[in-house]
C-alpha cells in the first residue's frame, strides 16, 4: 500500500483550545506542510515561502496524527477522500494507549533523532499564534525570526519521523482491522455534520442566569450580613462556615453539600447557604459559553465526539470543551474543558478529589444517592469485601455500603 505520512503547522489568531478544531480550521493559513511516502525520506514545503504543493495523488492511504485537525486544516488545499485517511492517534487510543505523540515516543522509546524535538511547544507558541503588544496582534514569521524558523521546520519533520515509528509499532488488532476503519470515518462524518444549536436561545439562557447570579448573590450578602458576596467563592466560604458555626467542610462539592444538607448535625443557617450554593452551583454559563465559543458560522456545533475516547471500553466519548470541575495543585476549584485538564488536577471520583493518569469523560449522567454517597447508577459499590453491586441496585434494595472500600469500574 502506498502510504502518505502527512502533518501541518498551521496559524490563526483564533483560540484553539477555547474555541474548537472546526471553527479554528475555518479560518487558519497551513504553513507547513510536512510529509513522507512510505519509508522515503520527509519533506517539508513551506507555503510561506511560496513553494509548490506536492501531488499526492497516488496516496492508498494518509496516515496523520490526530489526522482530524490536519483532515479539516488542509481541507481548502488539498483535495483528499475521506476514506483514505487514517489517525495514528485514533490507533493509539483503540488499544487502551494514550494518544499524546510525546507520551507514546516515550512508552515505545523513539529514539532522541525520531521524537519530537522538545522546545516544539515554544516554537508553536511563537509561530502558530499571534503575539499581543500595545499596537495590538503581532505576528512573528520565517522574516522575523529566521533562525527559529530553521528550527521550526526541522521540528515539522522531526513530528513526521515520531509518527512513522508510532505507526509500525502500534497493534493493529482493533483499528485499522475493518469494520473499525469504517466506523471511525462514519464517526468522521457525524463530527462533519455536527448538530444544529439554537444561539438565541443559548444567549438568551446566558443573559438569565447572569440575572439569577446576582440575585443569589444579593441573598448571599443578606444572610451572611456582608461576611459574602457570593457562594461561588469557595475558599471564602468554607473559612465563614468555620469561623461563624465552626463547622469544617473539606470542600463544597456537589456530593459533599448535598451530604451536609441532610446532616441532622449541621445548623440550619449553614444548610440555607449551601442550599444557595446548589442553586448557584446550578446556574452556570460556561457551558452555554463553550457551545456557542464552538459553533461554526452556521450555527452548528461540531467535533464534539472523540472515537474510542474511553479507553478501557472504547467507546465514544464527548471530547472538546466538555467542563470538568477539578481541584489544582494550588487549591482552586475550576471548571476545565476536559482538553486542559492536567495530570497535577485532581478529579472528582464520586467520593473523594483523587490523581489521574489522563481525563475520559463518558458522557452526563445523573447522580444518585444512597447511605452518604453519591454516585452514577452503574457506579460500582461494595457491599463487603467480596460482594458488590451497582449503585442503582444498592439503593433500590437499601442495604448498607461496605465502608472498607468503594471502587468503579468506568
Amino acid at each position: 500500500m502506498n502510504t502518505l505520512f502527512l502533518d501541518c503547522e498551521t496559524f490563526s489568531e483564533v483560540e484553539l483550545k477555547t474555541r474548537g478544531t472546526y471553527v479554528y480550521a475555518e479560518s487558519c493559513e497551513v504553513m507547513l506542510l510536512s510529509y513522507a511516502w512510505n519509508d522515503d525520506p520527509v519533506e517539508c514545503v513551506d507555503l510561506t515561502a511560496g513553494q509548490p504543493l506536492p501531488d499526492f495523488s497516488g496516496a492508498e492511504r494518509v496516515v496523520a496524527h490526530n489526522a482530524m485537525f490536519d483532515r479539516l486544516a488542509t481541507k481548502r488545499i488539498l483535495d483528499i477522500p475521506m476514506e483514505l485517511w487514517f489517525c495514528s492517534m485514533v490507533q493509539a487510543l483503540s488499544h487502551g494507549l494514550p494518544g499524546g505523540l510525546d507520551d507514546l515516543c516515550e512508552i515505545y522509546r523513539i529514539s532522541d533523532d525520531k521524537a519530537k524535538i522538545k522546545d516544539g511547544r515554544r516554537l508553536i507558541q511563537l509561530f502558530c499564534k499571534p503575539r499581543k503588544t500595545k499596537n495590538g496582534l503581532v505576528r512573528n514569521t520565517r522574516e522575523t525570526h529566521p533562525e527559529e524558523w530553521a528550527r521550526f521546520i526541522e521540528y515539522a519533520k522531526n513530528d513526521i519521523e515520531a509518527m512513522r515509528e508510532i505507526h509500525k509499532k502500534l497493534p493493529r488488532w482493533n483499528y485499522p482491522r475493518q469494520p473499525e476503519l469504517a466506523l471511525w470515518h462514519l464517526d468522521q462524518a457525524i463530527n462533519d455534520r455536527g448538530v444544529m444549536i439554537d444561539r438565541e436561545m443559548g444567549e438568551a439562557a446566558i443573559r438569565a442566569i447572569k440575572r439569577a447570579q446576582a440575585s443569589l448573590s444579593e441573598q448571599t450578602a443578606d444572610m451572611t450580613e456582608g461576611g459574602l458576596e457570593s457562594t461561588t467563592q469557595v475558599a471564602a466560604m468554607l473559612q465563614f462556615i468555620f469561623e461563624e458555626y465552626g463547622v469544617h467542610m473539606d470542600d463544597l462539592t456537589k456530593a459533599q453539600v448535598a451530604k451536609a444538607i441532610d446532616d441532622p448535625d449541621i445548623p440550619e443557617p449553614v444548610k440555607d447557604l449551601l442550599r444557595v450554593r446548589q442553586q448557584a452551583s446550578s446556574s452556570s454559563t460556561a457551558k452555554y459559553k463553550a457551545l456557542l465559543n464552538r459553533a461554526n458560522d452556521d450555527d452548528r456545533f461540531r467535533g464534539g465526539i472523540q472515537f474510542a475516547g474511553a479507553s478501557r471500553t472504547r467507546r465514544a466519548c464527548i471530547a472538546e470543551g466538555t467542563l470538568v470541575d477539578v481541584k489544582t495543585d494550588t487549591g482552586q476549584y475550576l471548571k476545565k474543558p476536559i482538553e486542559q485538564v492536567d495530570t497535577s488536577d485532581l478529579v472528582w471520583d464520586g467520593e473523594s478529589w483523587v490523581r489521574h493518569e489522563g481525563v475520559v469523560f463518558s458522557g452526563v449522567k445523573d447522580i444518585i444517592y444512597h447511605d452518604g454517597v453519591s454516585a452514577t447508577a452503574e457506579h460500582i459499590v461494595w457491599l463487603d469485601s467480596s460482594t458488590r453491586v451497582a449503585m442503582s441496585e444498592a439503593k433500590q434494595t437499601g442495604v448498607k455500603l461496605w465502608n472498607g472500600n468503594i471502587t468503579s469500574t468506568d
